[in-house]
């Protein structure tokens, strides 16, 4: 990870504490902004991508992936603009579903990892706790407060995450030929 990298991994993970401060003590007043920043940074991330696509990707072995996952998260983005005037119970169950595919996929990473003997018991455990807390947003959403704090407290760890990410060492695989 590049320094840069760092800085916005550094930078995404102490917006995302703020948000989810901000959701502990705003309740249900926070929906409008959350969901607007979230909107946001996922058509941000989709125009990043295509604009990528555009400059460098589509030269490259699977840069149509790139193209597609673009056009997503700016799909994506959109429909999470269009949730502000929905009531909050599709809000949450849209977020708690965006939070376990989150989780999903870091649990995918992890066996991807596992199976080349990397480092992946980190991984693993961001991915556990990431569905635990999208499963568990998920059985008590007749509860929109309990729901808040649960969704909150796995945002703050997201974001805790984010930040332990940023800071650790970023593993290098050398590969040594030895002439003989």
């Amino acid at each position: 990870m590049t320094v840069w990298q760092r800085i916005g991994q550094l930078f995404i993970g102490m917006v995302m504490l703020c948000l989810s401060v901000l959701l502990i003590l705003e309740g249900q007043k926070a929906y409008p902004v959350i969901i607007g920043i979230y909107s946001l940074a996922l058509e941000a991330l989709g125009l990043r991508m295509i604009w990528y696509y555009f400059r460098m990707a589509r030269h490259m072995v699977g840069g149509t992936n790139i193209l597609f996952r673009g056009i997503l998260s700016f799909d994506f983005g959109m429909f999470a603009g269009s949730l502000v005037l929905v009531p909050s119970l599709y809000i949450l169950a849209y977020l708690s579903a965006t939070m376990a595919f989150s989780g999903v996929v870091d649990l995918l990473r992890a066996r991807e990892a596992r199976r080349i003997q990397g480092p992946f018991k980190l991984k693993t455990f961001t991915g556990v706790v990431k569905t635990v807390t999208a499963l568990s947003c998920l059985i008590f959403m007749r509860t929109p407060a309990l729901v808040v704090d649960i969704f909150s407290v796995g945002m703050v760890f997201s974001a805790v995450m984010r930040i332990v990410n940023a800071f650790r060492r970023t593993p290098v695989i050398l590969i040594d030929s030895q002439e003989e």
